[in-house]
């Protein structure tokens, strides 16, 4: 297991869920303004919660896209095995690489209940959730390299397939993995790696080395591809402020929520319910100073993140963004470029 002691990029994921597209969009702009490096977009179909919403996440990308110069913006994550067939997938993302070129990436996943079963998908077991990525993400390459594809796999399938837009440049696929099995997937078929902020000994012991297995698997170098964590908490100057916004997502941290694949939003909230104030505390970081997020910023860098995504859970991210760019940017860059 190696860790790279690198400078790492810093991504700002808008909880899409919790606030309306135009507020989403304004808080890009103003991410970009605060220094943050990139932008990581939801795709859901469903909230994690009745007070959410869920716009459309490729119609948001476009739409930041045309509101910044540089960042570089894409899914965290999109499953395109289910509501998406692998080849719309391609379609879309080759459109949005030609347009914005350089700028666009593509994060997959094996999904959530929420988004696939609430619009006539019978929800597949762990196992087949990563045959199918597995084989979606071949037939995505396959369109974007390739000309009158025709494939025949085991869940999708091509015929004389052509997509007449391709990407300018490459468009890369970064795979999310939260246990060591689609971890390794991750280092086998993907650019990069997308993962939660766990323990860090689960982190250093198990995720990293699977996904360099995984690389290894593939003949990938371990140097040029992209590891990225995504760090969740919620940030209010006052405590009991921020605890109150991780509240109201609390549900989604249910541990029955993801292995019975529960899909409306109504029964995650009633999970939520369950979890008094000290246990929803245990279970998301509930901050009321920027020390705390630098230091676990920091953790994550010195694991080997090239990319730290965070999200706050506070649905108003204006004063947060403004902390950001003022003093927990700028601290991590002067405390990395020191190394």
């Amino acid at each position: 297991m190696s860790e790279r002691n690198l400078q790492p990029k810093y991504g700002f994921h808008p909880l899409a869920d919790f606030a309306p597209p135009d507020r989403v969009l304004s808080e890009s702009v103003a991410a970009e303004k605060a220094g943050f490096d990139g932008i990581f977009i939801p795709d859901h179909f469903h909230p994690w919660s009745i007070a959410q919403g869920t716009p459309f996440a490729w119609t948001l990308i476009a739409s930041i896209a045309e509101r910044t110069k540089l960042l570089p913006i894409g899914t965290a994550v999109t499953c395109p095995m289910l509501r998406y067939n692998p080849a719309i997938v391609a379609q879309a993302f080759a459109t949005l690489g030609t347009i914005y070129e350089g700028r666009i990436f593509l994060g997959v996943g094996t999904g959530e209940a929420l988004n696939e079963v609430p619009v006539g998908y019978s929800w597949p077991r762990g196992r087949e959730r990563l045959e199918r990525l597995k084989e979606a993400v071949e037939v995505i390459r396959m369109l974007w390299e390739g000309d009158h594809v025709s494939f025949k796999g085991d869940y999708y399938k091509l015929d004389g397939a052509k997509l007449y837009t391709k990407p300018k440049s490459k468009v890369p696929i970064y795979v999310s993995g939260f246990g060591p099995k689609a971890t390794q997937l991750a280092g086998a078929i993907g650019d990069g790696w997308i993962t939660g902020s766990l323990p860090d000994d689960y982190l250093r012991n198990l995720l990293i080395p699977a996904y360099e297995r995984g690389l290894k698997e593939a003949g990938g170098s371990p140097e040029k591809s992209e590891r990225i964590v995504e760090l969740i908490f919620s940030y209010d100057e006052d405590y009991e402020k921020a605890l109150d916004a991780a509240g109201a997502i609390a549900g989604a941290f249910f541990p029955a929520v993801s292995k019975y694949g529960v899909h409306d939003p109504r029964e995650i909230d009633g999970y939520g319910r369950l979890l008094d104030r000290s246990k929803i505390a245990e279970r998301i970081m509930v901050i009321d100073n920027p020390e705390k997020l630098i230091s676990r910023m920091g953790s994550l860098a010195k694991l080997g993140f090239s990319w730290i995504e965070i999200a706050n859970l506070n649905p108003d991210n204006r004063k947060f963004l403004e902390l950001a760019g003022a003093k927990i940017l700028p601290y991590l860059r002067e405390e990395f470029n020191a190394r």
